[in-house]
């Protein structure tokens, strides 16, 4: 991809940018959706609020994820300047942040999350444990600075870092999972697989040149009807399966717009899903 510009073709459909918390309810969540060699989904849900707190877990169909933590296309890149274990700054019309994680090796070439409107923090547990560098584009609405970010990270990553070019993977909350998933729909010879925390916007056809297509994993609280997220994104992920596409769909009972990482562990449970999709499956 070093000598390709991204394609980006997106309509997005709304923007949202509202944020809701949790209700102390119990915690639990359905999914929908089922991948080739999928061999079920579990989840996890916790949540404390002004009605109590609670706990809950949840089973679905969907859970396969493929061959797991594999190199499947190594850039063999080196001399990056940011240690392992360590977030830096890089610019390209205004910061964005980068964090290396601290199990990275050159040896390894490590998986690459790319994040719209989410924040490393809450994907640094992911990122130690699997090797995972993660990359915060810093915006959540502005298309064009989003692109631009997006294609000198890939590129200098490329350059500097040995990391799997057969593993990106797109995350986003809200405007930025709307604007996630249309980046996927039209480069899914780029994306591996895209992960929405809520986000919204699928419905293209699988492309000729890659059978099966992208991934596509949303999350959602049923709380979330507002926005129309809930039950809009549990409708689309089922046309997105009717379409032929591998997705999955988990719903936290008792959650709002705003999934948050502590209580709900929705990114660890996503990258779990993701983890073993690439650009070859």
């Amino acid at each position: 991809m070093n000598n390709k510009a991204l394609i980006i073709l997106v309509i997005i459909t709304f923007l949202i940018t509202g944020s809701y918390g949790c209700g102390g309810k119990n915690g639990s969540n359905t999914s929908l959706g089922t991948a080739p060699t999928a061999t079920g989904g579990t989840g996890t849900g916790t949540d404390s609020g002004p009605n109590g707190s609670g706990t809950g877990t949840g089973t679905g169909t969907g859970g396969g994820t493929g061959a797991g933590n594999v190199n499947v296309d190594p850039s063999f890149g080196s001399g990056g300047n940011i240690a392992p274990g360590k977030e830096g700054t890089w610019d390209t019309s205004g910061s964005y942040y980068v964090y290396i994680p601290v199990s990275y090796s050159e040896s390894f070439a490590s998986p690459v999350v790319f994040l719209f409107n989410e924040k490393i923090f809450e994907w640094k547990a992911v990122a130690d444990a699997d090797a995972v560098i993660i990359v915060d584009l810093n915006n959540y609405n502005n298309f064009d600075l989003l692109v631009a970010r997006l294609q000198h990270a890939y590129q200098k990553l490329e350059a500097e870092y040995n990391v799997d070019k057969a593993r990106y993977y797109l995350a986003g909350w809200s405007a930025g999972g709307n604007i996630a998933i249309g980046i996927t729909n039209s480069n899914q010879n780029f994306v591996a697989a895209v992960m929405t925390f809520p986000g919204s916007g699928g419905g293209v056809a699988i492309p000729p040149e890659r059978p099966g297509g992208a991934k596509y994993y949303y999350a959602v609280g049923d709380q979330d009807t507002g926005t129309g997220f809930y039950p809009g994104v549990v409708t689309e992920a089922e046309n997105m399966k009717a379409m032929g596409y591998t997705a999955h769909c988990e719903v936290y009972n008792g959650c709002g717009h705003r999934i948050e990482e502590a209580k709900w562990h929705a990114r660890a449970a996503a990258w779990q899903w993701v983890k073993g999709f690439n650009l070859k499956n």
